[in-house]
């Protein structure tokens, strides 16, 4: 039962994670006026809709798989539409088709009938004075027209109440905004996680676990350390946020026998400065098979085995690094990206979406604040795999809005969609590829 409240977090932070995605889509959109169709969480069958009055719609869909901004026209052509009369647009949309009590040979007429064909189009007789929408919603089944208004809104204006422009029709200085919003969002959100993270957690810093005593002698140490020392800095150089351990201590991997460090360390709450010589350092190791083997090595004589500490998890420290931190995030994760292209890192280290829950909930079940690093990682990481130009991603897309920019006209829409869809296809491929490999080998 545990695992599973695990998953469950491990999913509520992947839609989190897309929310904030769509949000700024959504957005953007908003703010430079475009017309918005539906708000997604999810893909496959809608779980749960609702259709503002402004005819937009959010769902929430079955497979947390990603989500998505459906703006008005997105793959209309280019060609200007006439506006339409509202109500007659509606009209039309509401009688599209015959009512029950229409016959056979009528419906293959006016749908509207005659007489409200002279209504609708003339604006006259008898009812020219009442609400054209009421009079149509009169001489239809409730239902029916209820059903169809909340299926597709007949007209979509702008927020002046215009007839709104279609996507393809906005300019494209706005589309690549909108369409960077998304990954815009994303690292904002990756800045105020590593905020939190870094308050609530600080970062780490070696922790002493065990020193080497003189081979063979009464007590005595290799060096001054003691075990629980939390190191903080070598030779007046502090581990940070930015600056670990290990990359300090690549500037010192040339020192010979007999060189020194000075650590600083905490001890008992109080920061002490230790000298620390390179040097030959013989022990005794048990075998399998219960015997003792003399082995030796050059080094400080001590040894932290990874276990780590956590410190500097205050305001100010959080403050100064989580902007530096997330662009560190995004940096590897770019590398990670590079890596895989060439080949260095194996196909097999990636997964896919379940894959990626699975190991977050085996992550966040070891420790809680494995949650907090995994929220700038994953915001980061997703706002990074976006801005690829690969088609059906935000960079690809941006890719063929600047072409047309350039151009002053666009590519063929039709090959644009079949590119990006083609382009989700094996998208979604490569993801259950993966998760598939990540759970076989």
């Amino acid at each position: 039962m545990e695992t599973f409240g695990y998953i469950l977090l491990s999913i509520l932070i992947l839609l989190l994670m897309v929310l904030i995605h769509e949000l700024g889509h959504y957005t953007t959109a908003k703010i430079l006026g475009f017309t918005i169709d539906e708000f997604a969480v999810g893909f496959g069958p809608k779980i749960l809709s609702r259709r503002r009055k402004n005819g937009e719609l959010f769902s929430l869909r079955l497979l947390p798989l990603g989500g998505f901004c459906a703006f008005y026209g997105e793959t209309d052509d280019e060609k200007e539409e006439k506006p339409k009369d509202t109500v007659s647009e509606t009209a039309s949309e509401v009688n599209a088709a015959p009512t029950a009590t229409d016959s056979a040979a009528d419906s293959t007429k006016n749908p509207v009938g005659e007489e409200n064909a002279e209504v609708l189009n003339n604006k006259s007789a008898e009812n020219k004075d009442e609400d054209l929408l009421s009079y149509v919603m009169r001489t239809k089944p409730a239902d029916e027209v209820k059903d169809r208004a909340e299926q597709k809104p007949p007209v979509r204006l702008d927020k002046f109440g215009n007839p709104a422009k279609t996507f393809n029709q906005q300019k494209p200085w706005k589309r690549i905004i909108v369409l960077f919003g998304g990954v815009l969002f994303n690292f904002l959100s990756a800045i105020i996680f590593s905020l939190i993270y870094l308050w609530a957690v600080g970062y780490s810093v070696p922790k002493v676990t065990y020193v080497y005593p003189v081979y063979g002698g009464d007590g005595a140490t290799y060096c001054d350390l003691h075990e629980g020392d939390l190191i903080t800095a070598i030779n007046g150089e502090y581990v940070s946020v930015m600056k670990s351990y290990d990359d300090i201590m690549k500037k010192y991997s040339s020192l010979k026998e007999g060189d020194s460090l000075v650590y600083t360390v905490i001890r008992n709450d109080r920061e002490v400065d230790v000298k620390v010589v390179k040097q030959t350092i013989k022990y005794t190791e048990k075998n399998k098979d219960g015997t003792e083997e003399e082995k030796s090595y050059v080094g400080f004589g001590f040894g932290s085995q990874k276990n780590t500490a956590f410190i500097g998890n205050n305001a100010k420290n959080a403050f100064t690094y989580c902007v530096p931190y997330t662009f560190k995030l995004s940096w590897a994760i770019l590398g990670s990206f590079g890596e895989l292209i060439t080949g260095k890192v194996p196909i097999t280290s990636v997964s896919g979406p379940v894959g990626s829950i699975t190991t977050m909930a085996k992550l966040s079940a070891l420790d809680w604040r494995n949650i907090l690093i995994l929220l700038p990682l994953l915001a980061s990481n997703l706002a990074i795999f976006n801005i690829l130009p690969f088609p059906a991603l935000d960079g690809s897309r941006v890719v063929f809005t600047v072409i047309e920019w350039i151009r002053k006209k666009p590519i063929n829409r039709k090959v644009e969609g079949m590119i990006h869809a083609i382009g989700m296809v094996v998208l979604l491929l490569f993801v259950f590829a993966v998760d598939i490999l990540f759970f076989a080998l």
